[in-house]
């Protein structure tokens, strides 16, 4: 004899108790799937936002750089450094200088107080001023413990000097970004080489 259910037959309660658990288990693994993926991606956006920032930084301060004022026969170029900040004349990125009819602009980069790096930029005129004008400082980053700067000599005693006094143009600079402690953060040293020539 074959037993049948019938159709007014349920479910027992051991049946129900454990479809329940199955399907807890079954949310639960989702949840958790779904709490790691929007962990996963808001991480991925902190990181590609901080190196977008940091692409933006390295091609304003290699533009700079590769703009600096060389000067000419009669003018000496207008650079001085030490390890820790960099003042020189160069042209601003047009962002910058949109209000300028000229975008040669004195220029200092350095870290303040508030760990933040800055660019002081006023215009640059070879006319001798009664009132300077005000600087103006534009953040480039958040979060810098200190920038590291180094120079180097393509005359004379070739070689990394830690300042620069000279009355020409280093081959190259090199800037090292040292940021606060924030998970690790580094990024390659910045190096770039003055291109404009002298007049």
């Amino acid at each position: 004899m074959i037993w049948r259910r019938s159709a007014e037959d349920g479910f027992t309660l051991l049946e129900v108790l454990v479809s329940l658990v199955v399907l807890a288990l079954i949310i639960l693994g989702l949840a958790q799937g779904l709490r790691f993926g929007v962990l996963a991606l808001h991480r991925q956006s902190r990181v590609i936002d901080q190196h977008g920032d940091l692409d933006a930084v390295d091609r304003t301060l290699r533009n700079l750089i590769e703009q600096i004022n060389p000067g000419n026969a009669h003018d000496a170029p207008q650079i001085k450094g030490n390890a820790t900040s960099m003042e020189f004349t160069s042209v601003l990125p047009y962002g910058a200088a949109a209000a300028l009819t000229d975008r040669q602009a004195e220029v200092r980069v350095l870290v303040n107080s508030s760990h933040q790096l800055i660019l002081r930029w006023a215009p640059y005129s070879h006319a001798t001023y009664i009132m300077p004008p005000q600087p103006t400082d534009t953040t480039l980053l958040q979060g810098v413990e200190r920038i590291e700067l180094s120079y180097w000599s393509g005359t004379g005693k070739a070689g990394w000097r830690s300042v620069w006094d000279r009355p020409d143009v280093p081959a190259i600079i090199r800037i090292h970004i040292v940021f606060l402690n924030q998970g690790g953060l580094h990024w390659p040293d910045i190096v770039a080489a003055p291109s404009r020539n002298r007049l």
